[in-house]
């Protein structure tokens, strides 16, 4: 329920509050007032699109602010999903920046505008009279039947699994384009996967390749230095022989000197030093022989390993082991999806019987519900002064599930005797759709928790006791709910709870819009007024008590 509207800095509106209450509630005012300009401003807040000319001072921002009621509605969910901070009185507040853009808030916290639309359209429902074009929705026409059939918890159920449905379906399809898709690059990769697979790739085996592959290529270069090193350290005129006879002598006079025993140790450790060398490259040069063979399988092998880098367009070996793993579980893969999309089939098919079971519990009840509906709109249409209005709706099952069931529903209509009900959007004028509208409205407000409902001069068009009596109707509707009506009808505007008018009033500078709530005086006069113009006569007050009464 709206509890209070705060709007600043709008359009001709200065600085506007006003509080609202359950039940019926017209708001009048003479044409050009500001009427359109306080909804305009509530449309705003609720996310429509901001405009800066809007901002009556183009220096401040400009706000509007709505305070709901949120304790009789389900909505704790949206919050949790939207992590808002819940609270039964909430506020929604709007803000028009002086650089042409705008900020929502929910409860002090900022939202997108997406956000406040989804929440704003399970608060309120503005309908005007040239809003009726959701009258000839289909799965609006079916929310009228499901509304009377009172089967929300089963068309829930039902959504639910059609959602699970859907995924699967979804499920099913990119399974299957994935699968067609490796199927046809199964022959190419497996041709890959197998040239990988023959190679018998090595970690870090490049690297050792070439390493053996330079060795071999200059064994014989390098066994003639190795060889020329061993006789420089071991002929009879090398290195440890030359070293030895240097330490024969050294010894011959250590006993001299203690200072050439420490030289004499030092030229033994460089001679074991040297001796070790010299075995070393005589071991070297045994080890190292010319094998054109090893050396020729070793090319080719670096060849091999060189094309396929460059096939795959990669660096090194590990970049090549990880590509042929890659291909081994793509080349597996095909089973697994094959028994993904078997397994999903078989989940699809269990869907497919609930939904069925589902679809044709919701059929035989709209069925059922049918003539109860023809007979209830009739029966409101009748008190709209349409009494030979006569609504036929036919229901047909179709052969594939729907967000809404198996079924296709047709409004047909006619307004007068003689003439055979026919489809909707043909049979009525803009006059007929907005009273057929408001009888919809009313079943509704029966059967579901509607938000509150706000109704733009719907009643246009209309006069005497078609006028009384559809302020009736919507008396009626306003004890399920709460409804806001602007009016330009006395005969509407006697019927509310609460009676609002909105004027203008002006100063020296400026002219501003104001809303102000009726006492029971203040209503006489103003409905005495709306029946007899500016000037008020004794005839329109006694009928404007008898309008009240």
């Amino acid at each position: 329920m709206l509890q209070h509207l705060r709007v600043e800095n709008f359009a001709i509106i200065d600085h506007l509050e006003v509080d609202f209450e359950q039940g019926l509630t017209t708001i009048t005012g003479e044409t050009g007032a500001g009427k359109s300009i306080l909804l305009g401003a509530l449309k705003l807040v609720l996310g429509e699109r901001a405009d800066l000319k809007s901002l009556r001072n183009q220096e401040s921002k400009g706000i509007i602010e709505a305070t709901f009621d949120l304790s009789k509605l389900n909505l704790r969910a949206f919050f949790d999903e939207h992590e808002l901070d819940y609270d039964d009185e909430t506020i929604i507040r709007r803000e028009l920046l002086v650089s042409g853009k705008s900020r929502a808030f929910i409860n002090d916290t900022p939202v997108t505008i997406a956000s406040l639309q989804e929440l704003a359209d399970q608060l309120i429902d503005i309908h005007s009279q040239f809003n009726t074009a959701k009258i000839l929705d289909n799965e609006f026409q079916l929310q009228i039947v499901d509304a009377y059939a009172q089967q929300q918890t089963t068309l829930a159920t039902y959504q639910l699994q059609f959602e699970k449905y859907q995924q699967t379906k979804n499920d099913i399809l990119r399974l299957t384009q994935t699968l067609q898709q490796l199927a046809n690059d199964r022959d190419y990769k497996q041709f890959l996967l197998q040239e990988l697979d023959e190679a018998k790739l090595q970690l870090n085996e490049l690297e050792d390749l070439e390493t053996e592959s330079k060795s071999l290529t200059h064994a014989e270069e390098i066994i003639l230095q190795l060889n020329d090193a061993y006789q420089l350290l071991e002929n009879e005129q090398g290195i440890l022989s030359n070293l030895r006879e240097v330490q024969s002598k050294i010894s011959r006079v250590e006993n001299f000197a203690d200072q050439l025993s420490n030289l004499q140790q030092r030229m033994q450790a460089v001679r074991i030093e040297l001796d070790d060398i010299s075995g070393e490259i005589e071991k070297q040069v045994q080890h190292f022989e010319a094998n054109p063979e090893r050396l020729s399988f070793l090319n080719e092998r670096i060849d091999l390993i060189q094309n396929l880098l460059r096939k795959h367009q990669v660096s090194t070996v590990a970049e090549l082991l990880a590509i042929q793993q890659q291909l081994n579980e793509e080349t597996a893969s095909l089973d697994d999806i094959l028994q993904a999309i078997k397994a999903k089939e078989t989940i699809l098919l269990e869907l497919e019987n609930q939904l069925e079971g589902l679809a044709t519990s919701l059929h035989n009840n709209r069925q059922i519900s049918l003539e109860a509906v023809e007979t209830y709109i009739h029966q409101t249409l009748e008190k709209l002064g349409m009494p030979n209005a006569r609504l036929q709706i036919e229901l047909t099952k179709v052969d594939s599930f729907t967000k809404t069931g198996k079924d296709k529903i047709a409004f047909l209509f006619s307004a007068n005797k003689g003439i055979e009900p026919r489809d909707l959007e043909k049979a009525v004028s803009g006059g007929e759709r907005s009273r057929l509208m408001l009888a919809i409205k009313k079943l509704l407000a029966e059967h579901l928790n509607l938000p509150t409902l706000i109704l733009d001069e719907i009643d246009t068009g209309i006069s005497g006791k078609v006028a009384n009596d559809t302020g009736l109707v919507m008396k009626e509707m306003a004890e399920n709910m709460q409804l806001l009506v602007i009016t330009h009808l006395p005969q509407v505007a006697s019927k509310g709870n609460h009676q609002y008018k909105v004027y203008k009033s002006n100063d020296d500078e400026t002219t501003k819009t104001q809303i102000k709530p009726l006492n029971k005086t203040e209503r006489l006069n103003e409905i005495a007024q709306m029946i007899s113009g500016s000037t008020i006569t004794e005839s329109a007050l006694e009928q404007a008590k008898m309008l009240m009464q």
